[in-house]
């Protein structure tokens, strides 16, 4: 037995022996997964002599920003800057025929043209149907006007939706005519500020006006329905809404605004939805009806050459003030008010039906889905929150509606066929129509249903729109096409770059818990403290976000040109939030791609590398001084200091925070460098 055992000791010393003599007889190192798509990040760009450490954007931009001239005219210089067509140039070229057919009917018609007799036909028929002349009491002359409004007539008001418990609300204001008889600046001016502000904007200013809204259909108390709103009730019963579902701002908070210093021009104070300085209830039913006609005949000019020709004649005669500019109506404006008002959701199926390759939504939001799973988990694991508002949060996050590339579904009446139309007019009326159309369809939906369709009915936000947005007030998000496209993802690219760019659909996330978002619950509806489930929550918070504060203050904004000048924090504190969030999600999401993907060694450590530099890529850019004063700091800029760092900043101040980051680049020092105890993490 002795020898049995001796002799198998020594056959597996040969077999050890001839295993170390020839290492190939071992069992092979497991091959890397490598990168599917394309790099096209010219590394050229980087400066390699600057430690990363130091200055992160400028390792990775720093030979082109030397190589990158600046001019009087161009103070600020990206990635784009010199690429065209545009973006937007591209979005702007795009047509169909039923699009062209309405532009081919942008003119007058002629005197006695098949067009012009469709259109004194239309006109005269909504008239006819509209029951004004039968109307017995002024509230039937206003409930006549409403069904004009639906028939395509300007009815006087704007109603605009909004979103109150979850649901699509409509909000009432008064309304110049938006088909306006002029051409002249100075009134174009006047006629836009009519206008402004949105209600969205005022609940920007001030988010408590949510709780002074009160319904058409009035209440009682305090919040009673201010008598001059009166005559929107009727319009809109008119129209075919609900008065309970339309809502103007009540009497208390009027007078509220009322006492406010008259020098601050507040833009809530802008608008007080005095609907009734365009049809006074308390007129005779004659004068009112007079008031009526006159605003249905602000249409008339737009028949054929003859009745604008007449109207222009009526209307000069009327004008008595010697300093008044002569009325007429105008194509250009009549395109403008098109274009600002009611082009919108048709355009943006142009872009969803000719720019959106098949597939691509579906995709991006598989993605956005595996965002949202690993923000979850974020909140789940983090040290700071307690339980209660970790649930609120998670809560949020989970009613959260992110919209991708177009709406799931397009509502066929709001989208006119101009085939069917001969004239102008026909179609100026399609176009009001069908926006009324459209709030009848989505009245009472849900967030989840209509909040992208409220969203592109803002000409704020169309479709063609060159960003990203979280929309506070809906707990939204919306990812534009523009992002969706390269150079930002591009299924044929490197992973590190499609990865990188999804780090904005974290952004916008974490936007709905920043320091302004995080006051607002999972409906998007404004509540005292928030999502906090209690104040030591809430005070760590504001610490964490503190400290972001004042690392962002230490940052050189152009060291050599301002030295000592430091970069703004305070103002630009929920966008730094933001991004450092949307870094840090998207940076995991790509950490398990990588994972499943089977990336090892070398390759492992390049593409993480690569992760970094795309983010520097997409914020490559040179700028100035007098560009770094004016949008860091306001300086001579109306609207006061930009709310996003400037570009160096976002790129140095995320990565700094990032403990992979100094473990992809091995960087144990530089001016960047922080202790780990000292890295800020928040979400």
């Amino acid at each position: 037995m002795l020898a049995a055992i001796l002799t198998c000791g020594l056959v597996m010393t040969s077999c050890l022996d001839e295993q170390l003599d020839n290492p190939s007889t071992t069992e092979p190192e497991q091959t890397s997964a490598k990168d599917p798509g394309k790099w096209w990040i010219d590394e050229n760009n980087m400066d390699k002599s600057v430690n990363p450490g130091d200055n992160f954007f400028m390792y990775c931009n720093g030979t082109w920003w030397k190589n990158t001239t600046l001019s009087a005219e161009q103070y600020f210089i990206n990635r784009f800057t010199n690429v065209k067509p545009t973006f937007q140039d591209r979005v702007s070229s795009l047509t169909d025929a039923n699009y062209q057919t309405f532009l081919s009917h942008l003119k007058w018609a002629d005197d006695g043209s098949e067009a012009a007799i469709a259109g004194q036909k239309l006109y005269d028929d909504v008239l006819a149907k509209s029951g004004l002349n039968e109307a017995k009491t002024n509230e039937d002359l206003m409930r006549a006007l409403g069904r004009m409004a639906a028939m395509g007539v300007c009815p006087g008001i704007w109603l605009e939706p909004f979103f109150m418990d979850g649901k699509v609300c409509l909000y009432a204001r008064y309304h110049m005519a938006e088909i306006f008889t002029t051409a002249n600046e100075a009134d174009l001016k006047e006629y836009d500020a009519q206008m402004r502000p949105t209600l969205q904007q005022m609940m920007e200013d001030d988010p408590a006006l949510q709780s002074h809204l009160v319904p058409l259909a009035g209440r009682g108390g305090t919040r009673a329905l201010p008598e001059q709103c009166v005559a929107a009730k009727y319009i809109v019963e008119g129209m075919g809404f609900d008065p309970n579902d339309v809502y103007i701002i009540d009497e208390c908070y009027k007078k509220k605004l009322d006492k406010a210093d008259p020098e601050i021009e507040t833009q809530a104070r802008q608008t007080k939805n005095q609907i009734d300085a365009c049809f006074p209830m308390a007129k005779s039913l004659n004068d009112l009806k007079k008031d009526v006609l006159d605003y249905y005949d602000l249409d008339y000019g737009f028949i054929s050459l003859k009745t604008r020709d007449a109207y222009n004649e009526r209307k000069n005669k009327r004008n008595s003030n010697p300093f008044r500019n002569e009325v007429k109506v105008s194509l250009s404006k009549l395109r403008k008010d098109i274009e600002n008002l009611y082009i919108h959701y048709m355009r943006a199926k142009l872009v969803a039906d000719q720019m959106v390759p098949k597939g691509l939504k579906e995709e991006y939001q598989r993605h956005c889905e595996e965002i949202r799973s690993v923000f979850a988990q974020r909140i789940k694991d983090s040290d700071w929150l307690s339980d209660a508002s970790k649930k609120n949060a998670l809560e949020k996050l989970d009613a959260m509606v992110i919209n991708v590339g177009y709406p799931d579904k397009w509502i066929s009446e709001a989208l006119p066929d101009f085939s069917k139309s001969k004239s102008l007019i026909e179609d100026i009326y399609s176009f009001r129509k069908a926006r009324i159309d459209l709030l009848k369809a989505i009245v009472g939906k849900s967030r989840q249903e209509a909040s992208f369709t409220v969203i592109l009915m803002d000409k704020n936000t169309p479709l063609s729109r060159e960003n990203a947005d979280h929309f506070i007030y809906y707990n939204a998000v919306v990812i534009f096409p523009y992002y969706m496209l390269p150079p930002f993802y591009d299924p044929t690219q490197s992973l590190a770059i499609n990865y990188e760019a999804l780090k904005t659909i974290g952004h916008e996330m974490t936007h709905g818990f920043d320091t302004i978002g995080s006051q607002y619950d999972k409906n998007g509806d404004y509540k005292e403290g928030g999502i906090w489930a209690s104040a030591a929550d809430k005070a760590e918070f504001d610490r964490r976000a503190g400290l972001l504060v004042k690392w962002y203050e230490s940052l050189d904004v152009l060291p050599d040109e301002m030295p000592g000048v430091k970069a703004e924090g305070k103002v630009t504190l929920p966008e730094n939030i933001a991004d450092l969030g949307g870094m840090e999600i998207a940076w995991q999401v790509y950490q398990n791609r990588l994972k499943a993907d089977g990336y090892t060694g070398q390759e492992l450590k390049l593409m993480k590398q690569r992760f970094f530099q795309a983010f520097a890529e997409e914020y490559r850019s040179k700028y100035d001084k007098d560009f770094v004063d004016y949008f860091a700091f306001g300086k001579d800029n109306a609207s006061g200091p930009e709310t996003h760092s400037m570009n160096k900043e976002r790129v140095n101040g995320v990565v700094a925070n990032m403990d992979d980051w100094y473990d992809t680049f091995d960087i144990k020092e530089g001016a960047l460098y922080r202790k780990p105890a000292d890295r800020i993490r928040i979400w």
